[in-house]
């Protein structure tokens, strides 16, 4: 268990550079994480810890409790077929890439393949955004351009691709493999030629550009840090959606963003987790 998001990235980077697929969990809404990495073979204790010595002597930290466990024998690619049905969201029918049935008649189909980014509809966090960009795209809101940043597997960009057919799209993550993955969704869909993917850490990669629809959905921490780039980011008529965060982290990322004049629009709260629409304040007039 880590106790500081910052400290997530060497000990994560460390377990995969064993052959390890690693995941990382805000524990209990935070500021603790958990992180898990699963091998195909049990790895070697001693380069083990030291991989996770040397993780936290990179930090100042001690070392952080490691539990091996093995895993029971069975079939992954089944256990993960069952696990990841089709999912309908609104208009949209989440279609994982092993699914070979039908899509329902009136539905808008959504072809997925994970891989290792995040984003495959099941999540409330997913499920929020994609809602939220339905309703903005019910009310008549024109979106000349946007933008989908922390895209994973770029679900949210294809959606925003279906719901504005005229919007060119910027698919935008900080991990490469995301990157790689969301192209591949990209052309699965039929919308490579208006979404681009790009790896960016955060707006750094974006310029001046400005937006009239931005959909972070990302973590808490991210969300308010970089509450100043993305009101720098918005069109002064646009409008972002915002998720990756719990209910009682909503509050703290609406008043991030409203210090940065961004008022919010709407909320959208599935189970625990929260999506926030918020936009520029508009100012009075005399």
């Amino acid at each position: 268990m880590l106790d500081v998001a910052a400290h997530v990235p060497p000990f994560s980077a460390a377990l995969g550079a064993l052959g390890g697929a690693v995941s990382e969990f805000e524990h209990d809404g935070g500021p603790r994480w958990r992180l898990t990495a699963h091998y195909a073979t049990e790895p070697d204790p001693a380069a083990l810890t030291a991989a996770i010595a040397v993780a936290a002597a990179s930090l100042a930290i001690g070392t952080p409790e490691i539990a091996v466990e093995p895993l029971p024998a069975a079939d992954w690619v089944a256990e993960y077929r069952r696990a990841t049905p089709p999912v309908t969201i609104g208009r949209f029918f989440i279609r994982p890439a092993h699914f070979d049935g039908p899509t329902p008649d009136g539905l808008d189909p959504i072809r997925l393949d994970a891989g290792l980014a995040f984003g495959t509809g099941e999540h409330a966090t997913t499920q929020g955004c994609l809602l939220e960009l339905e309703r903005l795209a019910g009310e008549g809101r024109a979106v000349g351009r946007a933008l989908d940043l922390g895209c994973g597997s770029a679900i949210l960009a294809i959606a925003i691709a279906r719901l504005w057919p005229d919007a060119p799209v910027i698919a935008a993550d900080n991990d490469l493999e995301a990157v790689t993955t969301a192209a591949a969704n990209l052309a699965d869909n039929g919308v490579a030629g208006r979404v681009t993917a790009i790896e960016s850490d955060g707006y750094a990669g974006l310029a001046g550009d400005r937006f009239d629809l931005i959909a972070a959905n990302i973590l808490a921490g991210p969300l308010i840090a970089m509450a100043g780039a993305l009101a720098a980011h918005l069109a002064p008529d646009g409008a972002a959606v915002l998720s990756g965060l719990l209910l009682d982290q909503a509050d703290d990322v609406a008043a991030a963003h409203a210090a940065h004049g961004l008022g919010l629009l709407d909320r959208r709260d599935i189970g625990e987790w929260a999506t926030l629409t918020v936009a520029p304040a508009r100012r009075s007039r005399r």
